[in-house]
């Protein structure tokens, strides 16, 4: 855009082409000039000043914008300042007029300025436009065009709750970009491009169902049908942990078109709903119980399992050539196998099957049964359906099944196995069975699933979600407590502690049922009521018990995870015995809890340097306190730290200088570099594993008289030591310690494995270093975690000046030493219910 000389007073000013960039870092470019836009804060208010598109913008909404509720008492005319200053950079280039001010605002005059977020949205609307008159091709060429203009994340490097707004807006418009285009190029035949394109963008955006719509569509048009459906499968289950619902209505509509195989016209299609066939009459199965009939109104109760289904589904809809196969499904007690195998012989029928349901046999009948059927092959259409519950009870029959009698069936028939464990090493290390096996592990239900089953059973809707709190997606505890509470909801009896006592022995009885000794009882206890257990831990807390032998009964158990710390007990039967030893044994409770934290705080914490560890011992810690309902939201819950930890080199300061003024600014940076002159053996850098690349790093500060200079240099540290001051000289031979830098770029809005190891660390100064007279860190967002620094006793100073933004909290460790501080919120800790008060949580306090 060429521009016209201007005429301001008697001066002519010429105005050169002058373009905005905020698809990336924040750029401003008048002819050939790249423009200097000052601070982060300073491009805050410029930014937010152009995206208001010509219209004033009031003093408190820059403010607001830029500080939010932390905004300086002198935040007016430090936003004075930044207008004057972007005013005379302007200046140089015949834009000073450019911003104007009137009584308590400014407005810049967006008609001055290319902008590259307005080409980005001209092209995308002409792409549309194009789609819809059937310019495919022209479409996609405009949309390229419009992401081309992409040069990183948007508006990065701006700090401010509105430059948040704004980034967040514009990458989402990105994203939509993104999908139409891939659309187009769908419908252009690059399937195996998209294919191949798709799953980084899957990794940046898990729960876009979008993307998966594309992903499937992409798979099944390259002619890989079985892999489309093992996405979905795959994202059935990750919609159903993460958020707690199914897949919408189009994913289910592309998933269904895959089932069936059709013929797929690379258009927009609405899915039509599936003509109802009249199921084949069969006969009555042999090995079906008396009152199977009442398991034909299965469907109408049957909740989840989409993914399960599916898999048996196109095993009805494979070829006679393909083979036999046998699928494995396996899950601990109560999961909802025998229920599944009555849905797989429902669908088996509906399909025309002849259907072999064996379960409630002794070894004996079921041997005699199986030799039975193997008479009744003759005649039949096609393969006959072969359903085997509860394996366990039958191992002995194993190698006749798995060498003899199963390979006597048709080439079409199915077999599915229902067991506590999968398939043994004798199956997977035959060569005659592989590839024909395939396994499913049961997962829980997904909350909303367990919702929808305890909802189909009648209950007071006030229940229904402590129930499924409660039984954590086991369906047989959901169905006990269900069933519990429609008999309360219309009897009002039993009273709900013995309705509760009722559903937590019912679920350990099946689930666990009768255990050696005292000793391995308590052992379950711990294992259910700490997040890792090992033997070391196990010695403290079991003290008159064999650490190893415990420890090896556990593991054996089919209820016991073992994750890579320790071992684990999830799900209902964690809450039941958490629940049962609650309400039975209050003062055991409490003395288990106070073995397992006081291991936990002055042991693993101790000795948790490494980044694996350091993370363990934080989501124990986090586990240890969940009833109090604040530590829990500040720590992850999965995933590794992907980093080592080193101490900084001088190879090192100006990768982390540079780190932190992309991260946070000029102020930070300059902080950074002057302690790393001054104490460099106070940062630990985080750099990734595999690639070496700088990820994080943190500053931990030993202070005992901090000199003039610095004082001067860091006026967080100024403010630090006057607050000191104020409450008393340090002790002779103690010190104070800052936790000044806790730079994590990438996660700096929530917690991650990063800020775990940045927790640990503090925690561990906190508790074991020597001398520790008091401690400070400074928080950059200051909204999320102020929580939890009163949760954890740290008070926030107050600040002199109003020139840095970052809040600081400290604590006094004379005044409230770690033995005493260890023992907050004990009360929440262990008797503090973890959800809604209303069914399976009143009454069951122990004191």
């Amino acid at each position: 855009m060429h521009r016209r000389a201007a005429v301001i007073g008697q001066q002519n000013v010429v105005s050169t082409q002058c373009r905005f960039t905020i698809l990336g870092p924040p750029g401003l470019s008048c002819g050939d000039a790249e423009l200097d836009l000052g601070a982060p804060q300073q491009q805050a208010v410029l930014m937010l000043l152009l995206s208001r598109s010509g219209s004033f913008v009031r003093s408190g909404e820059l403010l607001d914008g830029l500080w939010g509720d932390r905004a300086p008492a002198t935040g007016e005319a430090v936003i004075r300042t930044y207008i004057s200053r972007i005013r005379r950079l302007l200046s140089e280039h015949g834009l000073g007029w450019a911003i104007r001010s009137q009584s308590g605002g400014y407005m810049l005059d967006p008609s001055l300025f290319e902008l590259d977020a307005t080409e980005f949205t001209r092209l995308v609307e002409t792409a549309r436009q194009e789609r819809a008159g059937g310019e495919v091709p022209a479409a996609a060429r405009c949309l390229r065009e419009a992401l081309d203009l992409w040069t990183g994340t948007a508006l990065a490097g701006v700090p401010g709750e509105a430059a948040e707004r704004e980034r967040s807006r514009l990458e989402r418009l990105k994203l939509i970009a993104t999908q139409e285009l891939l659309q187009l190029r769908l419908e252009l035949g690059e399937h195996a491009e998209v294919v191949a394109e798709v799953p980084l963008l899957l990794q940046l955006n898990r729960l876009e169902e979008p993307l998966y719509e594309i992903y499937l569509l992409a798979l099944y048009r390259s002619g890989r049908r079985a892999e489309a459906l093992q996405v979905y499968r795959m994202v059935y289950d990750l919609l159903g942990k993460e958020l707690g619902v199914s897949p919408g209505p189009r994913l289910r509509a592309i998933h269904e078109k895959i089932l069936r195989a059709e013929a797929d016209t690379e258009d927009e299609f609405v899915p039509a709903p599936r003509p109802r066939v009249p199921a084949p009459v069969a006969k009555e199965p042999p090995g079906e119980p008396a009152g199977a009939a009442l398991d034909r109104n299965l469907g109408r109760r049957f909740v989840g399992r989409d993914a399960e289904r599916a898999a048996f589904g196109a095993m009805l809809e494979r070829g006679h050539d393909e083979g036999l196969e046998v699928l494995f499904v396996r899950g601990h007690a109560g999961i909802g196998k025998s229920t599944l195998l009555r849905r797989f012989a429902e669908d088996a029928e509906a399909a025309g099957r002849t259907v072999w349901h064996l379960h409630d046999l002794t070894t004996a009948q079921l041997r005699e049964r199986l030799d039975q059927l193997a008479g009744g092959l003759a005649g039949t259409s096609a393969g006959p359906v072969v359903l085997l519950d509860s394996c366990e009870r039958h191992r002995e029959l194993e190698p006749w099944l798995r060498e003899v009698y199963l390979r006597t069936l048709p080439a079409d028939a199915i077999v599915v196995l229902a067991g506590r464990s999968g398939p043994s090493v004798a199956w997977i290390t035959d060569p005659a069975w592989s590839g024909m096996i395939v396994t499913r592990q049961l997962d829980a239900l997904s909350p909303a699933e367990s919702a929808a089953l305890v909802q189909a059973r009648g209950v007071d809707p006030g229940f229904v979600t402590s129930i499924v709190d409660f039984a954590a997606g086991n369906p047989l505890a959901l169905s006990l407590a269900a069933e519990v509470g429609r008999s309360m909801s219309h009897t009002g009896q039993p009273s709900r502690r013995e309705a509760v006592r009722y559903v937590v022995d019912t679920v350990l009885d099946l689930l666990v049922g009768e255990v050696p000794t005292p000793r391995h009882r308590w052992a379950l206890h711990v294992c259910a009521h700490a997040r890792y257990t090992t033997e070391d831990l196990l010695r403290v807390a079991v003290p008159d018990g064999d650490p190893a032998e415990l420890f090896d009964w556990l593991r054996a158990q089919p209820y016991v995870e073992t994750p890579g710390h320790g071992l684990d007990i999830n799900g209902v039967l964690r809450e039941a015995l958490e629940v049962h030893l609650r309400w039975r044994d209050p003062v055991g409770y409490e003395r288990m809890h106070r073995r397992i934290r006081h291991y936990v705080m002055n042991t693993l914490l101790r000795d948790a340097t490494e980044p694996r560890a350091s993370v363990a011992v934080t989501r124990t810690i986090s586990h240890l306190r969940r009833r109090g309902g604040v530590v829990c939201r500040y720590v992850s819950a999965t995933g590794d730290p992907d980093v080592r930890v080193t101490r900084c080199t001088p190879a090192d300061h100006d990768e982390l200088v540079a780190l932190a003024r992309e991260a946070y600014g000029e102020f930070t940076a300059s902080s950074v570099r002057f302690w790393l002159n001054r104490q460099p053996e106070a940062f630990s850098v985080l750099r990734c594993a595999r690639s070496n690349r700088l990820r994080a790093f943190m500053s931990w500060l030993t202070l005992r008289a901090p000199e003039r200079a610095e004082l001067a240099a860091d006026p967080v540290i100024a403010d630090v030591w006057n607050e000191v001051g104020r409450r008393g000289d340090l002790p002779s031979g103690a010190h104070l310690a800052v936790a000044r830098h806790l730079i994590c770029p990438a996660f700096e809005a929530k917690p991650n494995p990063i800020t775990d190891l940045f927790l640990a660390r503090m925690m561990r100064g906190w508790v074991h270093e020597s001398g520790l007279a008091a401690s400070y860190l400074v928080i950059a967002n200051r909204q999320l975690w102020s929580p939890l620094m009163d949760y954890l006793g740290h008070y926030e100073l107050g600040r002199s000046r109003s020139d840095y933004p970052d809040a600081v909290f400290g604590h006094d460790w004379l005044a409230d030493p770690p033995s005493r501080w260890q023992d907050h919120h004990l009360e929440d800790e262990l008797w503090a219910p973890r959800g809604p008060d209303l069914f399976l949580h009143e009454g069951l306090g122990g004191r």
